[in-house]
This record gives C-alpha cells, structure tokens and sequence, in this order.
C-alpha cells in the first residue's frame, strides 16, 4: 500500500494536479484499494483525518499572521519601509539590493510568509534594482533569495504548524529562528557586497544623520509592528496566537487611523487577499495531515528509520543525509507538505540520536526555503520572473550563487547547533 500511495502521488503530481488534491486523490485511492485487503480502512477516515489536520488552536495564528502582513502591504506601509531601508543601506556596496534584503528581513517579523513577502517586495524593488544597474533576472534572483528569511524569522508559518504537529512551544521555535534568520540575510548581503565590489558599481552617496531621522520617524509605526508581535512571544505577554491579535489590532489602528493609507474598500479587498492565503495553507495542510497519516500507518517510519541506520548510525551523517533528502524533496513538492509528511516520521529516530527537536526543526525549515529558489519547483523564482518579465531560466542561472550562499549558512545551522538553540536558552 506504501508503494501504491508513493506512486499515486508522483504520477498525479506529473499531471499538473494541485498538490493538496493530489494528496487527497492518493490518499482516496489507497483507501479504496485497502477495501480488497485483509485490513481495510473505514472511509470515513478520509474526512476525520482532513479535519483533524486543522483542528488545533494553533493553526489560529496562520490566517491572523496573515492578515496583520496584508493589511500593512495594502496600507501602503511597505513605501515606508523601502524609505527606511535605503536610507540606512542605499550607500553600502550593492544599494538598493542590499536595501531589498535589509526589508525583507523587516517585513519578516511581520508576515511569516515567503510568497507573501516575495510579491511585495518584488514588485517595488526589482524596478528599482534595474534603475540603478542591475540586470532584470539579477534584481528578481536576489528578492527571490531575500524573501526566503521569512518563514525562518518570527513569525513564521511554518514553524506553527511544526509545533502543532510536533507539540513543541511555537515561541521557542520562534526565537530559535532569529539568529539563522539573521545570518541568512548577513550572508546574502556580503555576497551582494563583493559582487557590486568586483563588477565596480557606482556607489550612492550616504545619507546624512537628519534623513534617516527623518526616514525613521516616518517608519517608526511600521517598525513597531514586529517588535509587538516578537516581544509580546519572548517576555510571555501572549501566545502566538493572541500576540497575531494584537499584531492585526495594531496594524489596524495605524493604517486606518493614523497613517489614514487603508479605507473600508481596500480593507475588504485585505480580508479577501488574506482569506484566500489562509484558506490555501488549511486545506493543504489538512490534505499533509491525511497523507502523513496513511504513510505513518504504513510504516514509512520504520523504512526511513531502516534506511538511514543501513547508511550509518553516526548522527552526523545522518543529519547530512536528511539534508540531502529534504534538498531534494524541497526542488518537487511545497514546504507544508514535506512538513507534515517528515516532522512525525524523522523527529523520534533524530531524538533517539540525541538531536534536539528544536534545533532539527529550524535546520529543516532553512533547508527548505532554500527550495523555494531551486528548480525545477522554485516558487520564488517563479513569481519574481513574472515580476520581472524575463524567462525563468535566466532567473535560475542568476539564483545559483545565492544558492550556495544559503547553503553555506545550512551547513553551520546544522553543525552548530547552538546558532538556533541559544536564544531559547536564555528564555527557558
């Protein structure tokens, strides 16, 4: 049945069929084949499982996450932030792409969304990047790799429903995220650094210190926006899900009755925008779940276990071989899914090797939004393409060093532990 469920899945993924659908569709179809067995499944399981994969409360949180970032995109608060950014990082080396990773790992601690984030920032910054030299599939390669922070800082989506799904403290996962975070955009800036050294581009003169007082003072609402959300998580103020509240309250307040950006028109159209993201990740999470299930009852687990332990019981090359395996996951299937279907099966064998829980989830979380600019299923470098309005191929070329970059800070979050697991130290 393993085998029957694997191979629906692939053939039906080749068919162009959404991913939450084919996960469903296998998942039916082994149902309906297990009915000539010696152990058939209820159908009902289907429809139990498909709630369960949502009924939890943290799941609350994603749509609210969600919504405080699209309200903040639609309250034109993103100008203000690029404002900011290119104040404090127009005159390093590299400028306005260094401006593009500066917001990104702003606008981060907003959203906890890749995709949402990526369009965004796009869309504002590629133009721009093209202006000041850049080559179009250039300036859509480095936001494509910048807004990947995203679901790696707080507050990230994924790292929600791993702790849904995991029973571990979303805030500790949080906080583990902000340092991994924080050196993904450090590294990407300093290649952008020697790049713009090596090619001689022109520099931007400095801004003096009352523009980026002034630069700060127009951002300093918008700024404070991630600083409620994290803050009110790290000092115990409020869960995830009630700092989402206060995250969506506050944005509220600020576009509609400070900074007067947002009207009733444009905030019906942000809960549209944010009902349609959230209903997305629900019903592919609710598909992961029942797909996960059906493998764990199957005993993927058992196999994965097996074949790691006939590779070597160090847990070093364990950890590079997992790695590999969610690289190569990552180029196929989205990141929800390769969530759901891994975390139940590998964090007990990772455990049982002494792996901290927390330490394996940012490392799988980095690992796969690395996947989100490798082909041949690159989401990023499909939508800053389109963006772009150049061939995704041209985008790929241009992706491959910031690849390596990315790669380069995995290999450090997985041999280090510490670099993830340090701030939840201090927290505990």
């Amino acid at each position: 049945m393993l085998i029957a469920l694997f191979l629906a899945l692939f053939v039906l993924l080749l068919l162009g069929m959404d991913i939450s659908l084919v996960m469903i569709t296998s998942a039916a179809i082994v149902v309906f084949l297990s009915q000539y067995s010696d152990f058939p499944l209820l159908i009902e399981t289907l429809s139990q499982h498909l709630f369960s994969g949502v009924d939890n409360f943290s799941f609350t949180a994603i749509p609210l996450f969600i919504l405080a970032g699209e309200i903040m995109n639609r309250g034109m608060i993103t100008d203000r932030l690029v404002r900011f950014s290119q104040t404090f990082l127009g005159h390093i080396p590299g400028g306005v792409a260094q401006t593009g990773v500066g917001l990104n790992v702003i606008m981060a601690g907003m959203s906890g969304s890749a995709v949402a984030d990526c369009a965004s920032t796009g869309s504002i910054l590629i133009p721009a990047m093209e202006k000041d030299g850049y080559k179009r599939e250039r300036a859509a390669a480095i936001i494509a790799t910048a807004s990947t922070i995203a679901p790696v800082f707080p507050p990230s989506i994924p790292m929600i429903i791993i702790g849904s799904i995991a029973g571990l403290s979303v805030g500790q996962l949080f906080l583990a995220g902000v340092v991994p975070g924080l050196l993904m955009g450090i590294s990407v800036m300093i290649y952008i650094y020697y790049h713009a050294k090596k090619v001689k581009m022109v520099l931007k003169q400095k801004s003096t210190f009352k523009e980026k007082l002034v630069a700060t003072k127009e951002a300093f609402l918008a700024l404070l926006l991630p600083i409620i959300i994290i803050g009110s998580i790290i000092f115990g103020i409020a869960s995830p899900t009630e700092s989402a509240v206060l995250g969506v309250l506050y944005a509220l307040f600020v576009t509609m009755f400070i900074y007067r950006s947002l009207n009733l028109k444009n905030l019906y159209k942000t809960l549209v925008g944010a009902s349609v993201a959230s209903g997305t990740i629900m019903i592919v999470s609710a598909a992961g779940v029942l797909f996960g299930w059906l493998a764990t009852y199957y005993n993927l687990g058992d196999v994965v276990e097996t074949l790691l332990f006939s590779i070597s019981e160090n847990k070093y090359v364990i950890l590079i071989v997992v790695n590999i395996i969610l690289i190569i996951l990552g180029m196929v299937l989205e990141t929800i899914p390769i969530i759901l279907l891994v975390v139940p099966i590998l964090l007990p064998i990772l455990g049982n090797l002494g792996i901290d829980p927390i330490h394996f989830s940012i490392m799988m979380v980095v690992n796969l939004m690395i996947g989100l600019i490798t082909p041949p299923v690159g989401l990023h470098l499909f939508i800053t393409s389109s963006i772009a309005k150049v061939p995704i191929t041209a985008v790929i070329k241009e992706a491959i060093p910031f690849i390596f970059v990315l790669l380069i800070v995995l290999v450090l979050v997985t041999f280090v532990p510490s670099v993830s697991l340090f701030l939840p130290s201090l927290f505990n």
